[in-house]
C-alpha cells in the first residue's frame, strides 16, 4: 500500500465505534457467494486483459474479482503495477513488503499466515483487504462512526464521525484512498484527504486499469432480450466477460468452482461448465445440460453441422444463445472427439471458457479450427437428456 511508502510519514487509520470488521468481512463474503454476477458500474465492467499481466501471476490475479463489486482482476492488477511494478521481494523504506506493499502489522491480519513474499497471497490479501475497505466506506458514509481516529507522525488525531451524506466521493475511489492513507483518514476528512500522494493515487489507479483492460469485441451483436432463453443466456455470459478464468474441471451449476488436473487451484469454469452455468442461470434453474461438452451437443434442436465455420447462408440460420461445438476431424460428433463449446452471440462471435490461461472473453470464429466439425445447437426449456 502505498501509504506505508509517504515521504512525509506513516500513517494508519483506526476507527473506534460501529461493527467488528470481521462481521463486514464475512457480510462482503456472503453477498458475493449468493450473487456472483453482481459487477460493478461503469469502467468497473471493463474486461481483463490476463495477457498484461506478468506470466508468472496471471493465474492468480485471474482468480480475483469474487469477493465484492468494487474489486475486479483488472483494479487488483492495476493496484500491484503502482504499488510494486510485480516486483514480489520488493521491501520499501516504510517496511511495506511484497507484490502489494502490506506493513507487517497488516499482514498478520490479511495475510493468513502466508510467508509476506509469497505472490499468491498477497494478491488474495489485497482482494480482502480492499473489499473490507469498500465495507468500511459504506459505513461512514451511513455515518454509522461516532469517532474518526487516525495516527500521522505518532501523533494521534480524533474528531467526530461524518453524519450520514456527509462524506464525499464514491465507494470505489474512497476504497483506493483508504487503501493508500488509510480508511481512519477518509473518516476525518469526510472524503479523499488532501494529501497529494493520495490525490493522485486514486486517478492513477483508474489510469493503470486501461493497461490490464481488453477492448470488447466490435462487431458482437447483442439482443438485450430479456424474455427468451436465448437472450437471457447471452446476458448472463455478457456479465462473467473478464471476470473468471479458464479452470479445466471447473464451474458448477450455481457459479464458478475448483477444477482439477490442470485446473487445481483456479476457481472458474471450463468451457462445457461455463456453458451449463449460462443456462441454469437463465432458465432459473429449468435447465440442467450434462456436465461435458460430448453430451452437451447430443441434446436441443441441431441447427446445422459444417466442417469450418458456417458460410454467411448457414450463419443466417443461427441465433444468438446458440450453442457451437467443435469436434476433431475424422471424430465423432458427441465423442470425446468434441472438444470445445462456445456461445454464439451474433456476427460471427461467441463467448467462451477458452483454455488454460485465459479469462472468459468473446472469440471471433476466426480464432478456432477450421479443419474442427462446427455442430450448432440451440436449447430450450424443455430440452431433454439432462443431466
Amino acid at each position: 500500500m502505498s501509504k506505508k511508502k509517504r515521504k512525509t510519514g506513516l500513517i494508519l487509520g483506526l476507527f473506534s465505534g460501529g461493527f467488528v470488521a470481521f462481521v463486514v468481512l464475512m457480510a462482503t463474503l456472503i453477498a458475493a457467494v449468493t450473487n456472483p454476477l453482481n459487477v460493478a458500474k461503469g469502467f468497473l465492467n471493463m474486461a481483463f486483459n490476463v495477457d498484461a499481466v506478468p506470466a508468472a501471476f496471471r493465474s492468480f490475479v485471474a482468480q480475483t474479482g469474487n469477493v465484492c463489486p468494487e474489486v475486479t482482476p483488472t483494479v487488483v492488477a492495476a493496484q500491484i503495477d503502482q504499488e510494486s511494478s510485480w516486483r514480489p521481494n520488493i521491501v520499501s523504506p516504510a517496511g511495506a513488503v511484497g507484490l502489494s506493499q502490506f506493513i507487517p502489522s497488516t499482514w498478520a491480519t490479511w495475510g493468513g499466515g502466508y510467508p509476506q513474499t509469497d505472490p499468491r497471497a498477497n494478491i488474495m490479501a489485497q482482494e480482502r483487504y480492499d473489499c473490507y475497505l469498500a465495507g468500511e466506506v459504506r459505513k461512514i458514509q451511513a455515518g454509522q462512526y461516532k469517532t474518526c481516529t487516525m495516527t500521522m507522525h505518532g501523533r494521534v488525531y480524533t474528531n467526530a464521525g461524518p453524519k450520514a451524506g456527509e462524506t464525499r466521493g464514491d465507494v470505489f475511489d474512497l476504497m483506493l484512498a483508504s487503501y493508500n492513507a488509510g480508511p481512519g483518514a477518509v473518516c476525518y476528512y469526510r472524503g479523499i484527504p488532501p494529501w497529494p500522494e493520495t490525490e493522485g493515487y486514486v486517478p492513477g489507479i483508474k489510469n493503470i486499469m486501461s493497461k490490464y483492460s481488453a477492448p470488447q469485441v466490435k462487431n458482437a451483436v447483442y439482443t438485450g432480450d430479456t424474455k427468451t432463453l436465448a437472450g437471457r443466456a447471452v446476458n448472463v455470459a455478457r456479465q462473467t466477460i473478464g471476470k473468471y478464468p479458464y479452470s479445466w474441471g471447473g464451474g458448477t451449476f450455481t457459479g464458478p468452482s475448483e477444477g482439477f488436473a490442470q485446473g487445481a487451484g483456479i476457481v472458474g469454469f471450463d468451457c462445457s461448465g461455463f456453458v451449463r452455468f449460462v443456462f441454469y442461470q437463465a432458465s432459473g434453474g429449468a435447465l440442467k445440460l450434462p456436465r461435458t461438452t460430448g453430451p452437451q451437443s447430443g441434446v436441443g434442436q441441431r441447427i446445422l453441422s459444417s466442417v469450418g465455420p458456417p458460410s454467411k447462408a448457414e450463419e443466417a440460420k443461427m441465433q444468438p444463445g446458440d450453442v457451437i461445438f467443435f469436434t476433431s476431424s475424422g471424430g465423432g460428433v458427441g465423442t470425446s472427439a468434441t472438444h470445445h463449446t462456445a456461445l454464439y452471440v451474433g456476427n460471427s462471435t461467441t463467448i467462451n471458457a477458452y483454455k488454460t490461461g485465459t479469462i472468459i472473453r468473446e472469440d471471433p470464429f476466426s480464432r478456432f479450427s477450421r479443419s474442427d466439425i462446427w455442430t450448432v445447437q440451440r436449447y430450450s426449456v424443455t430440452t431433454t437428456a439432462q443431466a
